[in-house]
């Protein structure tokens, strides 16, 4: 009986650890979210005011990177909320934000 007694204490004790880490990583994920947040308003903004500076020859790409933090918000949300288990979307993030600056005047290059 102690035995048995014993065998549900420690089962009970596994549960309520293991309750808690998904407690804590929800709130985790969540605090995540909210900084993507944070990062896609900054990004707008760091946007709306970039001047094409003339003469660049590249430019930080916004539309990758908001299209990315976009992804990482889905994914985020997907395993937070699930619906039902299917099969992954393996897609990977771009990751390379910087793009060739488009000139305003004809280059002198020739290829």
């Amino acid at each position: 009986m102690k035995t048995t007694s014993s065998t549900l204490l420690l089962v009970c004790l596994v549960s309520f650890v293991a309750a808690a880490e998904d407690v804590r990583e929800r709130s985790d994920l969540d605090l995540v979210q909210r900084q993507i947040t944070s990062m896609e308003l900054l990004a707008y903004r760091a946007s709306s005011s970039s001047v094409d500076a003339t003469g660049a020859r590249y430019r930080f790409d916004y539309s990758r990177f908001a299209a990315d933090l976009k992804r990482m918000r889905q994914g985020i949300h997907k395993y937070l909320s699930p619906s039902r288990a299917q099969p992954a979307d393996m897609v990977e993030l771009t990751g390379d934000y910087r793009a060739e600056a488009s000139l305003a005047r004809p280059s002198d290059e020739h290829d």
